[in-house]
């Protein structure tokens, strides 16, 4: 896709025979945006780019594109030319929408057999959910598998395992429980002790007030559970290495919420919390799958 930038920060497409001579065009999926100066940003792949010129000879620099945020591309002799929040999205969006999704459906769909084997995609004693195409039918009819595969596929992308671990716990206080009516939950992270002020607001909003929180902050263990007959049940939960806490979790849960998991799943407070975050994780993945090729499935 060739795009130009308008004066007004708008984004124009244009048709292919526009792209200048002296660039070629990869031939996997990507977005051009020709600019000032004879110059251009390229994105290729998965939210790659490069900001080059048309001039051959003249090496690309390597630049990335962050949601939310404005990119400046510097220029020598001129002024950097400056792309709007609003441009840097668009541009991220017409490229992650014409690419794959990261992470492989091999090692996916191998690692869910290990604690999903009682689910129907793989019923079949050969390997047919080894295809991709094969296995996306069931997700189709089977949203916890959907939601289950998306959230280990892009954790295993990113390494980071201890997605896998919380999707168990996740499994087993049944992932219903997190949306029947009356059960809510709510999840704050902070690399403080204490929540940033904003979590601190909302949590006074629900009937616990500062000194409380604080009193949780100070106690030497974890998890913290705290009754507030107004509001639920307050968890805190401290996560690190090697004993040093590098971040600290506060969760409400409902009334409901929590006698759905504590009393009847009896699953212990450790477990709970890690379930929360997966619910976390899951509502993250299946937005982060809408912004690839295809879209929800």
């Amino acid at each position: 896709m060739l795009l130009e930038l308008m004066s007004n920060g708008t984004l124009a497409e244009l048709p292919p025979e526009n792209i200048p001579d002296t660039i070629t065009m990869p031939d996997e999926p990507s977005v051009m945006l020709l600019l000032p100066h004879n110059k251009y940003l390229l994105g290729t792949g998965s939210d790659k780019w490069i900001y080059a010129s048309e001039t051959p000879g003249t090496q690309p620099k390597n630049v990335f594109l962050y949601e939310g945020e404005k990119l400046s591309l510097l220029n020598d002799g001129t002024p950097p030319t400056v792309l709007p929040a609003v441009t840097v999205n668009a541009l991220r969006k017409e490229l992650l929408q014409q690419s794959e999704p990261p992470g492989r459906h091999s090692a996916t769909v191998l690692m869910l057999r290990t604690f999903m084997r009682g689910n129907p995609a793989f019923a079949s004693d050969s390997a047919e959910f080894l295809d991709e195409e094969y296995f996306a039918e069931f997700m189709r009819n089977d949203l916890v598998l959907c939601k289950t595969y998306w959230t280990v596929r892009f954790a295993l992308a990113r390494g980071e395992m201890e997605a896998v671990g919380r999707i168990k716990a996740w499994l087993k206080a049944d992932p219903e429980n997190f949306t029947k009516q009356n059960n809510t939950m709510r999840l704050w992270f902070s690399i403080q002790d204490m929540p940033d002020e904003e979590a601190l607001a909302e949590l006074e909003e629900l009937s616990f007030s500062r000194i409380e929180l604080k009193r949780m902050a100070l106690q030497n263990v974890s998890p913290i559970v705290v009754y507030n007959p107004v509001s639920g049940w307050l968890v805190l939960g401290r996560f690190g290495r090697d004993k040093n806490t590098m971040f600290t979790c506060w969760l409400l849960y409902s009334h409901n919420l929590w006698f759905d998991l504590r009393e009847k799943k009896k699953m212990t407070v450790h477990d709970i919390i890690l379930a929360s975050w997966a619910e976390h994780d899951t509502q993250k993945a299946m937005i982060e799958r809408a912004k690839y090729k295809g879209g929800v499935i």
